[in-house]
């Protein structure tokens, strides 16, 4: 049979109100050790609180929900976990589906989580969606509940927003890559359909031009953020011995790559050096170890939440907020000076 703060209070010869107040670390003027026995009776009976109950006396249903791109990029899954892992601290639920990348799923998902009457939303956008734009923005200007947009950014657009600084990131990568010596550096993003990556070949564009490097377009190939398709497109610069080093737009490009260059027989970092970005949890593996951009995944996560809380509190605050990524160096860059 399920405990009932009735039975609580009855067990610690307390009131059900005073039950209630102790449970939800509320101020009450009760002796530590009778706070310590209800405690101690909710946990040895593992009582949960009725939630829809719970709800109906605070307006709050305690649900967070998410709208991610893509489940497969270990970015957006880390990212998901760590908000998850926060807001379940904080004694919330979150609420998580995924687009596919579909400006088309987003419209249908956005609805369905707010008809669930989450008390906030975190929405991380498709790359579809800047096609969009108009759409979107009037889609987003009709919300009601408390947002927040992570990771991938709208510019001229009065909402909350977590962002990290692509432009630095894409600058830090081949900046190294110069400092090592390298002066023809071929880079693969999805930069016509992805804004960070958009940001990020401008990145590369200043490092390159602050070192006097002109530009050659056919050191630049468009892929998408898949091991496959980079897989696919990496001859278009492994095939060019002028080339000495690649950026990648992110770390699943690093490794589509490194599987061609492998096929290829040209040997990492000695023959081609690669640079990825995010710096995922699986790079470690690769041999030789991969130099990445780093984003702090739990960083953004913690500034979404506490964004998002205040927006909560007060539906006028918005901020914009730019978090900086670092370059974390490991063993796929060879220094040729």
């Amino acid at each position: 049979m399920k405990l009932t703060l009735k039975d609580i209070a009855k067990q610690a010869g307390v009131s059900i109100p005073a039950v209630s107040q102790v449970l939800n670390n509320k101020p009450i003027r009760i002796t530590e050790a009778k706070r310590a026995l209800i405690k101690k009776i909710a946990k040895d009976n593992h009582y949960m609180p009725n939630l829809a109950a719970k709800a109906l006396v605070s307006n709050k249903t305690y649900t967070i929900g998410i709208i991610i791109p893509d489940i497969n990029n270990p970015f957006f899954a880390n990212l998901a976990k760590q908000i998850e892992s926060q807001l379940r601290n904080l004694g919330y639920w979150l609420i998580l589906v995924n687009s596919n990348e579909k400006f088309a799923s987003e419209k249908e998902l956005l609805p369905l989580l707010l008809n669930r009457g989450i008390d906030g939303l975190i929405f991380i956008m498709s790359n579809q969606a800047y096609a969009q734009e108009t759409e979107l923005k009037a889609m987003l200007s009709d919300i009601d509940t408390p947002y927040v947009l992570v990771d991938r950014g709208l510019d001229q657009f009065d909402c909350n927003q977590i962002v990290f600084n692509n432009r630095l990131g894409g600058y830090l990568a081949t900046k190294h890559l110069i400092a090592s010596g390298h002066q023809t550096i071929g880079i693969m993003m999805n930069f016509p359909d992805n804004i960070n990556c958009h940001y990020r070949y401008i990145g590369y564009q200043d490092a390159l031009a602050e070192s006097g490097i002109l530009l050659d377009k056919r050191w630049v190939v468009s892929t998408k953020f898949e091991i496959e398709d980079a897989y696919d497109k990496a001859e278009q610069l492994l095939s060019k011995p002028e080339i000495t080093s690649i950026v990648a737009g992110n770390d699943m490009i690093a490794l589509g790559i490194i599987r061609k260059a492998n096929e290829l027989g040209k040997k990492i970092p000695e023959d081609i050096s690669i640079i990825g970005y995010d710096n995922v949890f699986y790079t470690d593996l690769f041999k030789p170890s991969l130099t990445s951009i780093e984003q702090d995944v739990n960083a953004m996560a913690t500034q979404t939440i506490a964004v998002l809380f205040d927006t909560i509190a007060d539906p006028t605050a918005t901020k914009f907020i730019q978090l900086s990524p670092s370059l974390v160096e490991k063993a796929s860059v060879k220094k040729i000076i």
